[in-house]
């Protein structure tokens, strides 16, 4: 990434601690967003287990050590991928790494999982993408000794939602946590995750033909397979209220987007929409327009947004700007609007599992006096 001249810049210094298993004659990188996660760019080079470097001051810096290659990047306590080191820039500073371990050198069994409680896992076949998803369901700790019936929470990113062996560089939503909290307080709900296909994500979840897509979009299809297999299929099966107003769709970054376009095409199917820290930029920022074009007037809609969802400062206070818009131009379209900006929050699991209980609490005390 190339940034302008004349823009302030102050020094990090970077002083590396490494594991007895690393190789004599490696040598080490810092891995960067603002270097595109190059693995060995010659100017992040370690030298004598140190590196001073100037970033240009508002960066929201994100990085790793490497030695010299993605696969030699460094990995949390199993050697699976851990999450980003992160700072932003403000002045110069110096920064401390110990390394853990080595991705490619690590022999053990990989992060142990972590099922939830409470969880049933099933395999249904989509006959929209021809494909067969992998869907966990969780329910209540007294779901089997009731008879109610329950609202149901959908979310996008199944793997990231309870279980660290399949998350994201280990981080979950923890929605089981939240849900079983709010069930203990009288708001009990169902949760149902949706995994993602890893290889058509965007365009699972994007509506709209874009270059990460590969200009090919599959959402229409994948919203079909939620409302025409999955739902009945779960309200079959749980004691569900499969109303409108007591089902939820929610998601982030594109999954943020994919609950926008899928609440607002079939509002008589999701009452409440959840958007995580969504990708309001794709196609020029169409889904602003979208959502005008598509009322939802029974719709309770949930946008949230951090502070630190950028590159640059300012590209964190253009995110945020966009969030408040776009709830700002909903506003006179759907049923309700509830903006929520997280203080110093990054575009990273654990932002959402931080914002995620309030967004849980926001909607099922919205249900209350109609279950």
């Amino acid at each position: 990434m190339i940034f302008s001249p004349f823009m302030p810049t102050a020094e990090q210094t970077f002083v590396l601690e490494v594991p007895s298993t690393t190789p004599a004659d490696a040598d080490f990188y810092l891995q960067t967003n603002l270097s595109d996660y190059a693995p060995a760019p010659p100017d992040y080079k370690f030298v004598d287990g140190v590196l001073k470097a100037d970033f240009p001051i508002g960066a929201l810096l994100s990085y790793k050590v490497t030695r010299g290659s993605a696969e030699s990047e460094e990995g949390d306590l199993w050697g699976e991928r851990r999450p980003e080191r992160q700072t932003v820039v403000q002045g110069a500073a110096s920064h401390q790494i110990k390394v853990t371990h080595w991705r490619d050198l690590h022999g053990g069994a990989g992060r142990p999982s972590t099922p939830a409680a409470g969880i049933q896992e099933l395999t249904v076949h989509s006959p929209e993408l021809n494909d067969d998803l992998k869907v966990l369901v969780w329910t209540p700790p007294e779901y089997a000794g009731q008879a109610q019936r329950l609202p149901v929470l959908y979310l996008h990113d199944g793997q990231n939602i309870f279980d660290i062996a399949t998350s994201f560089a280990g981080e979950v939503w923890g929605a089981d946590a939240a849900a079983s909290q709010l069930a203990a307080e009288g708001l009990p709900c169902i949760v149902v995750a949706v995994y993602v296909r890893e290889q058509h994500r965007a365009s699972d979840y994007v509506p709209f033909a874009i270059r990460a897509n590969g200009f090919t979009s599959t959402a229409p299809a994948y919203q079909t397979f939620l409302t025409q297999t999955l739902k009945p299929l779960i309200d079959a099966q749980f004691r569900t209220r499969p109303e409108a107003r007591f089902t939820a769709q929610a998601g982030s970054s594109f999954g943020g987007a994919a609950s926008l376009y899928g609440t607002l095409t079939r509002p008589e199917v999701w009452g409440t929409c959840g958007a995580f820290s969504p990708s309001l930029w794709v196609q020029d920022f169409a889904l602003l327009d979208f959502a005008q074009a598509h009322p939802a007037p029974e719709l309770r809609l949930y946008v949230d947004m951090g502070t630190c969802e950028g590159v640059l400062a300012e590209d964190a206070i253009a995110a945020v700007g966009e969030a408040r818009w776009f709830a700002v131009r909903s506003a006179p379209h759907v049923a309700e609007v509830n903006l929520q900006i997280g203080q110093g929050h990054w575009h990273d699991e654990s932002a959402w599992r931080e914002r995620l209980p309030g967004f849980m609490r926001w909607w099922l005390e919205g249900l209350s006096h109609h279950l």
